[in-house]
């Protein structure tokens, strides 16, 4: 197999709702669908969701700078095996550094189109065999008002949602903790996010009146760079911190491990090198004792959505997907075509076992797309 041509798609699509948390609002997703075909006329597809405060990485960026970088490397290589694949893989990721979304988004290419060729499914990369899927975690956010929070919460104890994590930073924030943990009754352990929201001598006071509500973790209290505040957190309030602004790269869970800032990284796809930056984290918390959650970034499409579906099934260490199915409930269209629709064709296989549908990707293009060829 020959990579013969790469493609890049920037698509932005609008959210049907706004999602909200205390310091920003996004009405829509601004992302880089990646393609890679093969001279015998196979494709696979992978998706690049860059954040600039997460990796440093910015769409325009990512369209002329990282993303030839990378199409330029992989372009006119030749596999024989899956195992030259991954191994391919492997040594890339070594030379990535921080754009992590872009290797996120070509690894998961690769690996969809290799998969189709070679018959495996993508999350074989990881070594592991699949196991059940992970039910879902759910995320409250500001977009639900307080007033509409009791009716939001019924809704969700009635579908028996257990993983509920709540999005605080404002000022109405026990008000609401107050709500969700009644009509919850009480029973249902609740992970508060203040997205960096907070200094840490107010996340600490604030934390300490919080722990009533049966709170059980802290995700990013303080700025990601603030790992002394992080520390701080830790110490005065008991709560477990989940890193997530502040861990994306391998040198990220070096430096929160040295600085005792962490006791959960929060692992999402998107942010942290897809199937194998991910796995390296995750090895990396394990020989430290410390947890993991999978999550997904907000305004994914379904294939990073699927791609995590399948690292949660194989990886052991994981209670929950939080923003499970979030693409499908928060965007007006996906690219990815629901299961129902592939009836009358041929269903994918192998690969990440997804239909990227051409005319989806046409018609929320921002601009005609790029492509390389060897």
């Amino acid at each position: 197999m020959r990579i013969s041509s790469v493609s890049l798609h920037r698509i932005r699509i609008p959210f049907r709702l706004a999602f909200r948390h205390s310091l920003h609002a996004r009405k829509l997703t601004d992302v880089v669908i990646v393609g890679i075909a093969s001279s015998g006329g196979a494709s696979g597809y992978g998706e690049i969701l860059p954040r600039q405060y997460l990796t440093g990485e910015t769409v325009d960026q990512v369209l002329s700078e990282d993303a030839p970088k990378f199409a330029r490397r992989w372009l006119g290589k030749t596999f024989e095996t899956k195992e030259e694949v991954f191994n391919s893989l492997a040594e890339d990721l070594q030379i990535t550094g921080r754009s992590l979304a872009t290797f996120s988004g070509f690894e998961l290419a690769l690996l969809d189109l290799t998969g189709k060729i070679f018959d495996f499914e993508a999350g074989d990369v990881l070594g592991r065999p699949p196991g059940p899927e992970l039910p879902p975690g759910v995320v409250i956010d500001f977009s639900i008002s307080t007033e509409d929070l009791t009716k939001h919460c019924r809704a969700l104890r009635l579908a028996g949602r257990r993983h509920i994590k709540v999005k605080v930073g404002l000022p109405d924030d026990l008000q609401r903790l107050e709500i969700i943990s009644r009509v919850l009754q009480h029973d249902t352990r609740l992970r508060v996010d203040a997205n960096g929201a907070w200094t840490a001598i107010d996340a600490v006071r604030t934390l300490l009146i919080m722990r009533k509500f049966n709170i059980e973790s802290v995700e990013q209290p303080v700025p990601a760079s603030d790992l002394i505040g992080m520390r701080l957190v830790r110490q005065s309030t008991g709560l477990r911190v989940v890193a997530d602004e502040s861990l994306c790269s391998l040198d990220d869970g070096h430096r929160l491990l040295e600085a005792q800032a962490a006791d959960v990284f929060n692992i999402r796809l998107g942010k942290c090198g897809g199937f194998l930056g991910s796995l390296r984290l995750i090895e990396l918390a394990k020989r430290s004792g410390l947890g993991c959650q999978l999550g997904t970034l907000v305004g994914e499409t379904g294939i990073l959505s699927q791609a995590a579906e399948m690292f949660g099934s194989r990886m052991k260490c994981f209670e929950y997907l939080e923003g499970k199915g979030q693409n499908r409930s928060l965007l007006v269209q996906d690219v990815v075509e629901p299961p129902t629709s592939l009836a009358a064709g041929t269903p994918p296989c192998t690969g990440l076992n997804i239909n990227v549908a051409a005319d989806r990707l046409a018609y929320w293009a921002v601009c005609p797309p790029t492509t390389f060829s060897a």
